[in-house]
């Protein structure tokens, strides 16, 4: 299941590497990086590690496979770069479409006063080059599996962060999750329902 924003402007994010990467160094040199310095990521990395992480892999039939297993197929999960440093793209709040591997342009030319409510004390991960914002879509699983699908996208979107902390590590970009951001200016600024999606988790990326 995809979100698309048909109206607005896409960007078509560049071809990303097949170099291959040895997972075991990846697992065993992981960490959490803070020292963020406002060192700008490529679009390049960018779409390497979406792709990989969340990005459709292959088709079967009229299935969309992705690269981490998802309850029902249902893969209620959304993710929103909010791109604050990059060597090729500007700043701004984007969608991204796994389907056709863009990014949807939500908010171009984003101001710090567009981003100053959203922030919690971990206020030095505003010198991250990316941060990815990931929102879940509930009904996608619930309407199958009740309320017993609650739980499913927190699941899923553990997978999706720990293939992302792997990428990044292989790619010798900083990686670190963040816990909170102020829900409901981020809402706001996501420009979402939040009885229908709901943002639960956050990943920074730079160096």
């Amino acid at each position: 299941m995809f979100k698309n924003y048909t109206r607005l402007k896409q960007i078509r994010l560049p071809d990303f590497s097949t170099k291959r990467y040895d997972l075991r160094k990846a697992l065993l040199s992981r960490s959490s990086y803070r020292n963020f310095s406002k060192k700008p990521v490529s679009s390049e990395q960018l779409s390497e590690i979406l792709y990989y992480s969340a990005g459709v892999v292959r088709k079967d039939g009229n299935d969309f496979r992705r690269p981490y297993p998802s309850a029902g197929g249902k893969y209620p999960i959304e993710i929103y770069p909010l791109v604050l440093f990059a060597k090729d793209l500007d700043k701004g709040l984007y969608h991204f479409d796994p389907q056709t591997h863009t990014l949807d342009v939500l908010l171009p030319s984003l101001k710090d006063k567009d981003i100053s409510g959203i922030w919690k004390m971990q206020k030095w991960f505003k010198k991250a080059s990316v941060i990815l914002i990931f929102t879940a879509v509930y009904t996608r699983t619930t309407e199958k599996y009740g309320k017993d699908g609650l739980p499913f996208p927190f699941i899923e979107v553990g997978h999706i962060g720990q293939s992302i902390a792997l990428l990044a590590q292989s790619m010798g970009i900083g990686c670190c999750s963040i816990g909170q951001f102020n829900g409901k200016p981020l809402c706001k600024l996501l420009d979402i329902n939040i009885f229908e999606e709901y943002p639960i988790y956050y990943i920074a990326l730079g160096s």
